[in-house]
C-alpha cells in the first residue's frame, strides 16, 4: 500500500504527517480522521479504542515550547472533558539539540493550562518519539476518562 508522504511528498504538512504515522501506530484501533471546516475546534482523529471512542487533538511543536491550541479547540476539549468525555490532546514534540523528540499525551481539560504553559505543562504520558510504544498509548486512551 502507498504511504500518503509518497502520495504527497513534502506538500504534507507536519500534523497531517504526525495523523498518518499516528494511524499506522494504533494497528489495534480504529482511526477516522475528521476533516471538518464547518464546526470549528472538533478534535483530529475520533479512535475506537476498546468497546468506546475518544476524540484526539493532534499538535506538533516545531520548535520553541508553545502548543498552537486555537480558541475553538480549548472551548471544545474543556467543554467535553467536564462532562467526562473522554479527549485528548497528543502532542509531538520535535525536540532540539538539548531536548529529545518526545510524543505527550494531554488530558482534554488541561487545555487552557496547555494553551499557556506549552510543554512545560505535565503530560498525562510521555514517551521517546524514536521507538514509540504504541501499544502504550493504545492502552492509556482505553483507560483514562
Amino acid at each position: 500500500m502507498t504511504s500518503l508522504s509518497e502520495i504527497w511528498g513534502d506538500q504534507m504538512t507536519p500534523e497531517a504527517r504526525f495523523s498518518a504515522r499516528v494511524k499506522a501506530g494504533l494497528v489495534n484501533c480504529s482511526i477516522e480522521r475528521i476533516e471538518n471546516r464547518i464546526n470549528l475546534g472538533i478534535p483530529d482523529i475520533l479512535v475506537g479504542v476498546g468497546n468506546r471512542f475518544v476524540m484526539v487533538e493532534l499538535k506538533v511543536v516545531a520548535k520553541g515550547l508553545k502548543v498552537g491550541l486555537r480558541p475553538h479547540q480549548i472551548a471544545f476539549m474543556t467543554r467535553h472533558a467536564a462532562k467526562d468525555r473522554p479527549c485528548f490532546i497528543l502532542v509531538l514534540d520535535m525536540g532540539n539539540t538539548l531536548r529529545p523528540s518526545t510524543i505527550r499525551l494531554y488530558q482534554g481539560g488541561d487545555a487552557m493550562k496547555l494553551a499557556a504553559e506549552g510543554i512545560k505543562l505535565e503530560p498525562l504520558r510521555c514517551w521517546p518519539s524514536r521507538g514509540m510504544p504504541w501499544g502504550e498509548l493504545e492502552e492509556t486512551l482505553g483507560l483514562v476518562k
